[in-house]
This record gives C-alpha cells, structure tokens and sequence, in this order.
C-alpha cells in the first residue's frame, strides 16, 4: 500500500502548497481520501482522475471537499462529449446536507452516505469509519489491507474515539492544525500537536504523520511538540509517495 501526500494545508492553502487530499493505491486499487484546494491539478501528476476507484470525503468543510466541484464540472463535460464514462463513486456524511446534495451530480459521481457501520471493500482495500469530535460531522478512516493498518483522522479535537480506532495502526495519519500555543479553550476543533503525540502513545500506534498544517506555522515547533511524547512522529511532505 502506498500512500501519497496530494495535499497538506488547512483551512486554506500556503503558497505553492493545498489542502487536504491523500492518494491510497495498491497494484490493484485507487482510492482518493478528501480532496480540497490544490488536489485535482496534484493528482494528475500521478494518474488520471478517470482511474480512481472511489473518493472518500471525511466531512464536508470547504478545505476538504473544493476541488469536488471542479473534479464534478470536469467529469460532466468528458462524459457528455463522448470523451470519457467514467463515474466515480463518492461516499461522503450526509451532512451538512446541501453541501452532500452538491455532490448528487447524475453524470459524474455515484453518491453513498458514511457512517459509523459501514464497511466498504474496494477492490484490495478495506474501508471503514469512525464518528470524530469536530462541528461538523466527521469521521476518521481506516484503511487496511495484507495485514496493515491505516487511520487517517480526518479533522478532529480530542476524542477517545480515535484512540480506539487507532489502536496498534501500523500508521495514524493526523490533523496537525494546531500548535499547544492555539489552545484557548476545551472548544478547539483541532488537534494540537502536543495531544497528538499523547493520544498515539495511549493507543499504541507504530508510526505518526502529522498533516492540516496552517500556513505560517513553524513546522519544527509542531513535531517537536508531539515527540515529546511520541517520538516516532514525522511531518506529512507535499506530493511525497510513502510505502506502508
């Protein structure tokens, strides 16, 4: 299973850089974990958006999902011009329910809603998922297959539903959107990197990924931070292809 970094940034992109959006692949399947600002031109350095076997969405925030719009007109007008038929199948929370009904488009995505039961074979890939702690619905993903364990958090606070869904991944990939300093309040919708490096060690996890980085925020701080208590931790790098 390989895993590349199409995009890093939230809630908007650095210069240069995008949000978030991660490619899954094995010899067999393709799969397309969000897809915000910036994605759609990174993928396609890699392959075409015609061979993705599925796009998983882990909610619907802007900085997640924007690159859908143009992936959906780009979709419509091949498929209506003869130039391509491909339809993708796109699962994604039901909620905020305008934002999941933008993505009904009949002639470029097939549309599945997630929740906390469902379990989704794609060709060699298994998917399933887990409710977070963010203001809108939200859910990390676990991907597994030959034996490995994947988590991709999607956005999150503290939630000890994370830590068991990430009990033993061979890798959590994490939002990293804040730093110990961002912490005002218990209400924060993120992550920070001190927690992140907390919770891996209570859930036992391999190896950590940090990603979601807001712009202008000093890197090293935020590894630092989570090695503290996690010391096998290593910053998410753009358009990066990892072996797992």
């Amino acid at each position: 299973m390989k895993l590349t970094i199409l995009g890093n940034n939230g809630p908007y992109q650095a210069a240069g850089g995008a949000c978030s959006g991660y490619l899954v692949e094995t010899g067999n399947a393709k799969v397309l974990m969000d897809c915000g600002n910036g994605v759609l031109a990174n993928l396609q350095k890699i392959c075409t958006f015609e061979e993705l076997d599925a796009i998983l969405l882990s909610h619907l925030h802007s900085d997640h999902v924007s690159d859908m719009a143009v992936l959906k007109y780009a979709l419509v007008i091949k498929n209506t011009r003869g130039l391509s038929n491909k339809i993708i199948p796109v699962y994604a929370p039901r909620t905020p329910e305008d934002e999941y009904n933008r993505l009904n488009v009949e002639n470029a995505f097939s549309l599945h809603p997630i929740g906390e039961d469902l379990k989704i074979e794609i060709k060699d890939l298994t998917f399933t998922f887990k409710p977070m702690k963010h203001p809108v619905e939200s859910y990390a993903i676990c991907i597994e297959t030959e034996g490995k364990r994947f988590v991709y958090s999607g956005d999150t606070a503290w939630t000890e539903n994370l830590i068991d869904f990430s009990k033993g991944a061979d890798l959590l990939l994490v939002d990293a959107g804040l730093q110990h300093k961002d912490k005002v309040d218990e209400n924060v919708p993120h992550l920070t990197s001190l927690e992140i490096g907390i919770l891996a060690k209570q859930a036992g996890v391999k190896r950590v990924m940090l990603t979601h980085f807001w712009p202008g925020h000093d890197l090293e701080v935020s590894l630092q931070e989570a090695k503290q208590n996690f010391d096998n931790t290593e910053l998410s790098v753009l358009m990066k292809t990892y072996e797992l």
